[in-house]
């Protein structure tokens, strides 16, 4: 059995580790995909400026923001202020305690949340340490939160 031609991802247009990972060896950034299994206990979390917040980036579409990602937010850290996506964001809580405050809606282990495209929710707060499987079909915002220092934060 052959690979399909018509149905090959793009490579130029992924990163994260996986990304990163799945590119075939001596083809350089444009090289065709392999399937792949990350390690993603053996990745180190990258700290967002948000004092806190850490995430290991999963995957990235570059072209159209759609991202997975491991996100930990540090217990006493959280988002500040109320906000909206401009995609639909997705979460899934794999350990902690991770509420909004402004509705008491708390994500514990084994909680799956939907916030739909332009929906304003917000602030958030972690209750103890806590990591969640974050999801986006498209960017992550609309403009740059006041929060983030670093505009890479906001992707």
């Amino acid at each position: 059995m052959t690979e399909s031609t018509d149905n090959v991802s793009d490579p130029a247009a992924y990163s994260g580790a996986a990304a990163d990972l799945a590119r075939l060896p001596g083809e350089g950034p444009l090289a065709r995909f392999r399937e792949i299994l990350v390690a993603v206990p053996e990745l180190a979390f990258e700290d967002k400026t948000l004092p806190g917040l850490s995430h290991k980036m999963l995957w990235r579409d570059d072209d159209t923001g759609g991202s997975i990602a491991i996100v930990r937010f540090l217990a006493g850290s959280g988002i500040p202020d109320q906000h909206a996506h401009a995609s639909n964001q997705f979460m899934y809580c794999l350990q902690g305690r991770y509420r909004y405050t402004s509705t008491g809606l708390t994500l514990t282990p084994g909680s799956f949340y939907w916030n739909p495209k332009g929906c304003l929710h917000g602030p958030t707060y972690a209750d103890e340490d806590s990591l969640l499987l974050e999801i986006y079909d498209g960017p992550h915002y609309p403009t740059q939160p006041s929060w983030y220092s670093d505009p890479e934060d906001a992707r």
